[in-house]
């Protein structure tokens, strides 16, 4: 009896003492914010509902987010409001993961990021911060994101510090005052994927591994030089350079001369064991039932934890083999940027088994659900004239796309890329091929059975060629992933979602003959050499039609075509498909399926075999095909 009032008594300590350590970690986030809500002007009284009679976790404070399992601050999201004052306060919230106070007019000097040892994104942009590089970065081994920019900051960029987080991708210093050199000691660890330090006050040599960012990322320094930048080191008067950055890069040059013989040998044997290693596990890879129950296709491991923070394993599909199943992995990959265009920004990524892969990464698109369930349909495509999408990673702040590297370039660059002297021209040939690889592709993508599939922003930019020379589709419905209709080229829109005076093309419907009619244009292209710009009367639709209705001008096709032009009676053919496909009215336009076996055609025998009779279909049977059914 007296034990068991022994353990109940016990019990209830443990309860009490439980709830009052909770309560107590509440309180200091509690007393912190009200603290950092005391120290500032807020003009806008943007704060009212910060009060002391409240509670920031149960009764919703503005701009707070917590963790609903412990009441810890795990968000503060306070931007564009007027608020002047000090962060200092902030240091209490020792569970932040994510900070963000852009656009205001917060003053503190020298931070210390180490009170925040879990945060992930700091956006202190737009404020009038200064002092040095905020220490304790190092220590914030998870730091995904890091803006700085248009603040009053000075002093050195601690490079070595931060070239230890693997996990950090974006990295914005611009307008500021920074000074010193960007060397680096690790700069192989780095994974950063948005780099900009503009408008600073940095001198010397940019370093090679970041001459893939654009130009854009270092302007404004008038001391920098190399690569992107158009100044040459070699070029600048000895003066120019920094001593501190002479003098380091001379020892390094000393040591590397007295170690380079001695180490060659070690560098072979390194390599050759790599190497073995690595063929063996790409070996291990390649089959056996384990692997292949790991890559099931629509393996979903995203899940929730208590704070809603993700898990960083991604969704691989069924035939990847490209030894990642955790964006960790493609965050410790070398990065390179391809681009940016309007439905994300693109890198070539080299994994660190030697595997290259292309990542898209998406900003905005549908909820999460409609997302999963899509890529579901798209990660299963596999064709020989499509770009297989390998794997997605799908967390709140972004969307990750995982396709195959295809090495050759776009259709865009083939045709378009550095005309002038020293070019090689596409033949016609090669042009015909591309041409019917990819009327294969989209008419595999439109006879998809399960469910009503388009590509939904086709554009030369959008066909590439993979190492035997074939034409793959990339992209495949992505526009779906949208919240809203991709604003696309308008040269490349069919008539019916143009969007004019009595109607919102944000409203209209896009349908496979969409894609019929961009797929014409990219035809144009191939033709004419010209690039798909412009609307109306300056487009390259009704300039071909006006010119091709000339029967015996030349003027139409591209002038590379010259040396082909015995095979003009095939070029003619082709414009006839390209205008097939661009009819006004949708149901005029041919299925690709036809449109393929039409250039087929050409290809093998120099003329159309069936265009007259698809021409008679139309005119007995207005009726819409089962194609042009809309999909939403």
């Amino acid at each position: 009896m007296f034990a068991s009032h022994h353990f109940i008594s016990s019990l209830y300590f443990f309860i009490f003492f439980f709830c009052f350590c909770s309560l107590s970690l509440s309180n200091s986030d509690f007393n912190a914010l009200l603290s950092f809500k005391a120290s500032l002007s807020d003009p806008n009284s943007s704060l009212s509902s910060w009060l002391n009679s409240t509670q920031p976790c149960s009764d919703s404070w503005f701009g707070v987010t917590c963790n609903p399992a412990t009441n810890r601050v795990t968000k503060l999201v306070l931007e564009n409001l007027n608020l002047t004052g000090s962060v200092q306060p902030l240091n209490q919230l020792t569970q932040l993961r994510l900070l963000s106070l852009k656009n205001n007019f917060f003053y503190s000097s020298n931070l210390n990021l180490s009170s925040w040892p879990h945060i992930k994104n700091i956006y202190l942009s737009h404020n009038q911060f200064r002092g040095i590089f905020p220490s304790g970065v190092s220590n914030i081994r998870r730091l995904h994101r890091l803006d700085l920019s248009y603040n009053l900051f000075t002093g050195e960029i601690p490079m070595s510090e931060l070239t230890r987080l693997r996990t950090l991708l974006t990295l914005r210093l611009e307008e500021n005052s920074f000074t010193g050199t960007l060397d680096s000691a690790n700069s192989s660890s780095l994974s950063l994927l948005d780099f900009n330090v503009s408008k600073n006050k940095l001198s010397g040599e940019i370093p090679s591994w970041m001459s893939s960012f654009p130009m854009s990322s270092f302007g404004g320094n008038e001391n920098l030089c190399g690569r992107p930048l158009a100044s040459n080191c070699s070029n600048r008067p000895a003066e120019s350079v920094p001593v501190r950055s002479s003098s380091r890069r001379l020892r390094a040059i000393i040591v590397l001369v007295i170690v380079l013989f001695d180490v060659v040998a070690i560098i072979a044997a390194f390599v050759t064991i790599t190497w073995c290693c690595y063929k063996r596990k790409r070996n291990r890879w390649g089959g056996g039932p384990h692997n292949e129950m790991q890559m099931k296709h629509g393996t979903h491991n995203n899940r929730n934890k208590y704070g809603g923070e993700e898990e960083d394993e991604m969704v691989v599909f069924e035939g990847c083999h490209k030894g990642f199943t955790k964006v960790g992995d493609l965050l410790k990959a070398s990065a390179e940027l391809l681009g940016k265009g309007c439905v994300g920004t693109t890198y070539k990524v080299v994994m660190e088994g030697g595997d290259v892969v292309v990542v898209k990464r998406m900003r905005e698109r549908k909820k999460k659900k409609e997302v999963d369930e899509w890529l579901s349909v798209i990660g299963g495509l596999r064709h020989c004239n499509i770009v297989n999408l390998r794997a997605y990673f799908n967390a709140k702040d972004e969307l990750l796309l995982v396709y195959d590297f295809l090495p050759n370039g776009s259709l865009h660059s083939l045709l378009h890329g550095d005309r002038g002297p020293g070019r090689t021209p596409l033949d016609w040939t090669t042009r015909l091929k591309l041409a019917s690889d990819s009327a294969k592709g989209l008419a595999f993508l439109h006879g998809y059975d399960k469910v009503k599939l388009f590509h939904g922003h086709l554009s030369s930019s959008n066909i590439v060629v993979d190492r035997l020379g074939n034409a793959c589709i990339s992209d495949i419905s992505v526009h779906q992933l949208l919240p809203s209709p991709l604003l696309i080229n308008n040269a490349y829109k069919a008539p019916e979602v143009k969007p004019n005076n009595s109607s919102n093309w944000s409203q209209r419907k896009y349908t496979q003959k969409c894609d019929v009619y961009s797929f014409g244009v990219v035809l144009l292209e191939m033709l004419t050499g010209k690039m798909a710009t412009g609307d109306g009367e300056s487009s390259i639709v009704l300039w071909a039609q006006r010119t091709a209705a000339e029967e015996d001008s030349w003027e139409v096709f591209d002038f590379e075509l010259i040396r082909d032009k015995e095979m003009e009676e095939e070029m003619r053919a082709l414009m006839q498909v390209a205008l097939l496909c661009l009819a006004p009215l949708p149901r005029n336009r041919p299925k690709m399926s036809l449109v393929h076996r039409m250039i087929e055609d050409i290809r093998t025998k120099g003329s159309i075999d069936g265009g007259n009779s698809f021409m008679n279909n139309l005119s007995s049977d207005s009726s819409p095909s089962l194609s042009e059914t809309v999909v939403n």
